[in-house]
This record gives structure tokens, sequence and C-alpha cells, in this order.
């Protein structure tokens, strides 16, 4: 088999490699290399088949700068933008009001070490000591609330 048919053998290989395998662009670089060399061998060579290339290229490159100039600001295709709207009747909820738990007392589960578990009213709950190294079952009051975040000091 003749070398231009094996470089564009392998241009599309390495581009089927850069689908499938994540990185910076290599294998797509290369690829797209051996596709263009093979190509202008095929072509027969010389400056008509160099033409003919970089016209392509030429208008490839315009193409794809006139798609990022004019897509609309909140494209649909925009993989990065979550387009779905959490609603609380759908069940979304942000963090609960732990309010009513401010002044209880609860009963260390593990080491705070300075976060750990309490267990209040048989419920397990994540809390933080003010950095305070706090050991097992020993009976803490919360004593601040930041959002989710519930912070607690030895009795």
């Amino acid at each position: 088999m003749p070398m231009e048919y094996n470089l564009l053998i392998v241009g599309v290989v390495l581009l089927f490699i850069e689908l499938l395998i994540p990185g910076f662009g290599i294998f797509g670089v290369l690829g797209l290399c051996a596709l263009t060399v093979g190509s202008f061998f095929v072509m027969g060579g010389g400056m008509e088949a160099f033409l003919v290339l970089l016209a392509i290229y030429v208008l490839l490159a315009a193409i794809i700068f006139f798609l990022f100039l004019y897509k609309p600001a909140n494209s649909r295709w925009n993989p990065f933008i979550l387009w779905d709207k959490q609603k609380n009747s759908d069940g979304y909820t942000g963090s609960g009001n732990f309010s009513n738990l401010l002044n209880k007392t609860a009963v260390t589960v593990t080491p705070l070490r300075p976060a750990g578990t309490v267990l209040l009213d048989d419920e397990r709950i994540d809390v933080s000591s003010f950095g305070d190294y706090i050991d097992k079952d020993v009976i803490v009051r919360i004593v601040k609330i930041e959002g989710s975040k519930i912070f607690v000091r030895k009795v």
C-alpha cells in the first residue's frame, strides 16, 4: 500500500484516539497533520494540491470564526450551563433550617477533630467545633449556626 494511503489511515486512527482519550490534543494535531500530508500526496503533490488544501483550511477557519462571532450568548448547545430550573415543587431544596437546634445539648458519637458527628434526639448530625479536639461520648452544646454549618462547644 502506498505511503499516502498509510498516512490517511494513521490520521483517521489518531483522530479517533483523540475522541476516546482525553488529553491535550496531541493525537488530534498529529492526526490532522497526517491527514494533510496524506491528502497532499494523494492529490499528486505540487502547487495545485497545496492551494486546494490551503483553501480548505482557510474556509474552515472562516466558518469557525463566524460561528464563534455570531453564536447566541445563551446557546442551548453549551454543555456547561444547567438549563433546567430546579424548583421546590420538583423536590429540589436548599440546605435545611437548623436554627431550632441552637442552644440544645447533644453527645458526640465520633471525636471532633474539629469536625465530627453528634447524636441529638436520636438523630446523627454533622457538626464542627471551634478548632478544639473533643473526645467521643462528651456532652456538647450547639452555640452557632451558619447556613448548614453547626458549631458546638464542650459543656
